[in-house]
């Protein structure tokens, strides 16, 4: 075995618990369980027919099988700026304020690698998504929590941050909807954001992931809405929630062109761009009548939304229905930790869920269920949770 130490940047990485978690599922699976599996956030609505015709006919086209462009093709950045206009009523230049990405996640943690030098401070509200910490990390950085709580929406109150660390911070990131909680922000607090990022020279990422899951019609808004925002902000999407394209790891980012060309930089020294097929297919989706499909995939998810957090409550929980993602967040009962109420869950019921610890120390004392079950599934895991003698007290 070779006597090397892998590199600090992986060392200072808090240890993963979704690998703890691949293993825990494995040994089960080879044991014949048959698991229901909510831990990780996979979309299971595919994609409308005419996005995969769109990707079949692309991939009869010699050219498309080549290198395609760092930043994207310029067909697809101008749809990207059609879609952001039609749908959140901001302007981009698609020549100059949008970048293609290789799933929004690439492109939220290599942007952390453009800009933070050891020991820069990015704010983070927390529970958070890992890379919204983990790039900062692997950047050098250090992330600064800002605490979230359930009974302020899990929103963090800018008025409590040290002047200090405010001063010295270089990025803040903020994403809403959230996961894991399924929080929306206001306007309001988007503006505070804005003004607050501007005073204190901060670049300001939104990661705009669950743009498009929202329940009872209150539709989240662009960050970059905000006036004055593209002065501080770069925002991120993904075709993956919005058209049930996960695999096809396709996003991308818009805002300030300065924020923009050094994503842009970085990323030409780390690939070669989206394949241009599924570029072809995401103009495909983003030209559509997108409206019924992406209503079918709403109303989907809040059905099962509706089902999964009733049935906690009936089992003892007082679980809020989340406003947006496709996520529940609720309480472990006393007696455990996150990680240990989650192993003993599955061994007891095949039910998996995600530990709250997963999305930071503030996650602990909670669970994440995915809402990517069907109905009938999901009602099974309620059952068999049930059965096996779980509640809440």
């Amino acid at each position: 075995m070779l006597k090397v130490q892998e590199a600090d940047r992986l060392l200072k990485l808090p240890i993963y618990v979704f690998a703890q978690l691949d293993k825990v599922k494995a040994d089960m699976a080879a044991k014949g369980m048959d698991l229901i599996d909510l831990g990780m956030g996979n979309p299971d609505i595919p994609p409308p027919p005419e996005i995969i015709d769109s990707l079949v006919e692309s991939l009869k086209n010699p050219e498309n099988h080549r290198y395609p462009s760092f930043e994207g093709a310029p067909e697809f950045k101008a749809a990207v700026a059609s879609w952001c206009k039609r749908q959140y009523g901001i302007s981009v230049d698609p020549e100059h304020e949008v970048v293609t990405l290789i799933g929004s996640k690439e492109g939220v943690v290599h942007f952390a690698f453009a800009y933070i030098n050891p020991g820069d401070i990015t704010l983070v509200p927390m529970p958070a998504y890992p890379a919204h910490f983990r790039g900062t990390i692997l950047a050098g950085g250090e992330p600064h929590i800002l605490p979230t709580t359930e009974h302020k929406g899990y929103i963090p109150d800018l008025k409590i941050i040290d002047p200090a660390i405010a001063d010295k911070a270089k990025m803040m990131i903020i994403s809403y909807p959230s996961n894991p909680t399924g929080a929306v922000a206001t306007r309001e607090f988007y503006a505070e954001c804005v003004a607050f990022c501007k005073k204190h020279n901060i670049i300001l990422v939104h990661d705009f992931a669950y743009a498009e899951i929202y329940f009872e019609g209150q539709k989240p808004i662009s960050m970059l809405s905000i006036p004055g925002a593209k002065d501080v902000c770069i925002e991120f999407h993904t075709t993956s929630k919005t058209f049930g394209m996960p695999g096809w790891r396709c996003g991308f980012a818009v805002g300030n062109r300065q924020l923009i060309e050094s994503l842009r930089k970085i990323k030409t020294n780390l690939d070669y761009g989206l394949f241009t097929a599924v570029q072809k297919a995401a103009i495909a989706a983003m030209t559509l009548d997108e409206s019924a499909y992406i209503a079918k995939v709403r109303a989907t998810y809040q059905s099962r939304r509706d089902l999964f957090v009733d049935g906690l409550n009936s089992l003892g929980w007082k679980v809020s229905k989340p406003k947006g993602s496709m996520y529940v967040w609720f309480p472990v009962p006393q007696g455990y930790d996150s990680t240990e109420f989650c192993m003993k869950i599955i061994e007891k019921t095949g039910v998996v869920f995600a530990p709250g610890v997963a999305f930071g120390e503030l996650g602990e004392g909670y669970l994440r269920a995915a809402l990517i079950g069907s109905e009938p599934r999901l009602a099974e895991a309620l059952e068999r949770i049930k059965k096996a003698g779980f509640r809440y007290a």
